[in-house]
């Protein structure tokens, strides 16, 4: 079974693409894979394994030798065997997440509207109470002065 990988928040507001879904399924399938043949499996993860310390000593010799590709190249039959690495997207999916991602902007873009109509009135609300308030400051007072005849 294909897992997309789904976005999420990490710490401090970052976003993360978390693709662990995929990658716990094909664990679960590289194990079924060992129960079956466990020297062959066993014997390609030590190549593996032994090819990655070429490919360090190999790094300092400015991309000469073997070692890499055909570590990539074990890797690559390592994930065929236990299903790949790549995801399929069916047309229909993609049209059906477009469609619902359309809708959602619709949405979003009404929300933002209405959140603007009501940003115009507290604008227009905050600044009437602003005059009525400088106005009662501003007003002269009336001093009632009585004569004592």
């Amino acid at each position: 079974m294909d897992y997309l990988p789904i976005l999420r928040h990490c710490h401090k507001g970052a976003i993360v693409l978390d693709s662990g879904a995929a990658a716990r399924e094909q664990i679960h399938s590289l194990a079924d894979l060992y129960r079956q043949d466990p020297e062959g499996v066993g014997d390609m993860l030590i190549q593996i394994a032994d090819l990655k310390d070429l490919v360090d000593c190999e790094r300092h010799l400015g991309g000469l030798g073997r070692a890499k590709p055909v570590r990539d190249e074990i890797v690559g039959e390592l994930l065929d065997e236990i299903g790949g690495a790549e995801i399929h997207l069916d047309h229909r999916d993609n049209h059906r997440a477009l469609m619902q991602a359309r809708d959602l902007a619709h949405q979003a873009q009404d929300i933002a509207d209405v959140a603007g109509r009501r940003v115009d009135e507290l604008e227009a609300l905050t600044a009437r109470a602003r005059q009525v308030r400088e106005g009662w400051r501003a007003a002269p007072r009336l001093v009632f002065v009585t004569r004592p005849w």
